[in-house]
């Protein structure tokens, strides 16, 4: 399955943030205290953005 998105980026206490749109987080039933791991492959055209959800209660 393929899904695009588009958000803006904001700022909060001197931080640049983005929201995770709802559709992902029904999708992968991510719940507030939820930790998103983020793998980042920098490449020269760009990068290649993904991430893992490991839940609050998992060690």
């Amino acid at each position: 399955m393929k899904m695009k998105y588009e958000t803006k980026a904001g700022s909060v206490g001197g931080s640049t943030t983005t929201v995770i749109p709802s559709t992902l987080v029904k999708l992968l039933e991510i719940k507030k205290g939820d930790k998103l791991i983020w793998n980042i492959d920098v490449l020269d055209e760009g990068a290649v953005v993904t991430f893992s959800v490991k839940k609050e209660d998992e060690k």
